[in-house]
């Protein structure tokens, strides 16, 4: 065997599974680690360089990457603690969201009375179904509270940095507005941390940012 190319991933976290996939004609390398990121890769198909290199969060659990069709295109299912679906549009790769949690194996099932399903497996049984419109816009609304004003997404704690504004009244009817900023996980979006702004102090604007020659990451 002959190394034909070599690309460091960095990090301690170990890879889990690898695909090669094409998706629109082009060419994929993907790889799945045990902390449920996804590096995806192009693929020159003469030199076998890779290229494009990204990285994604898809989860917080291993996953398991497997090849299927659905309404004659080829789709990659990444089966995880939050399963998802990778796909291509206008050659850039998109992620959808499965309505199943902890899914732990998928195959391609395609019988007479089930064309084109999938057969998934979670812990607790076995579902057949079918994939909808993978490029459906899935939203979830994500109950603060408060209301939000700004929001920014802190990779290196894998969390979003909300500023809030909630309303009180105090005894004689006159509202009052407390300003929070808030960190919530951006995979279960359960609020890690809260800070309470001064009176009178009002949160216009938000980023998170990091300066040479000091590790730490600011908000």
């Amino acid at each position: 065997l002959e190394k034909l190319t070599t690309e460091q991933l960095g990090g301690d976290v170990i890879p889990r599974s690898l695909l090669f996939a094409t998706l629109e004609e082009q060419d994929y390398l993907l790889c799945a680690l045990g902390d449920g990121h996804l590096f995806s890769f192009r693929i020159d198909r003469a030199t076998a360089a890779l290229s494009d290199k990204k990285k994604v969060s898809l989860g917080t659990q291993p996953m398991t990457l497997s090849r299927f069709s659905s309404k004659g295109s080829t789709h990659v299912f990444a089966a995880s603690d939050r399963p998802t679906v990778i796909y291509s549009n206008n050659k850039k790769l998109l992620f959808s969201n499965v309505n199943l949690k902890d899914v732990t194996q998928m195959s391609p099932f395609n019988s007479e009375d089930f064309a084109d399903s999938l057969a998934i497996a979670t812990e607790s049984g076995l579902t057949i179904g079918t994939i909808d419109d993978i490029q459906k816009l899935h939203i979830r609304s994500v109950p603060l509270g408060e209301q939000p004003r700004r929001i920014c997404h802190q990779e290196s704690a894998r969390a979003f940095c909300v500023c809030t504004i909630k309303v009180t009244f105090d005894d004689t009817g006159e509202d009052l507005d407390e300003h929070f900023v808030k960190l919530l996980d951006d995979q279960t979006f359960e609020c890690l941390h809260t800070f309470e702004l001064r009176r009178w102090e009002n949160a216009c604007s938000l980023t998170t940012c990091t300066f040479t020659d000091d590790p730490a990451t600011y908000v």
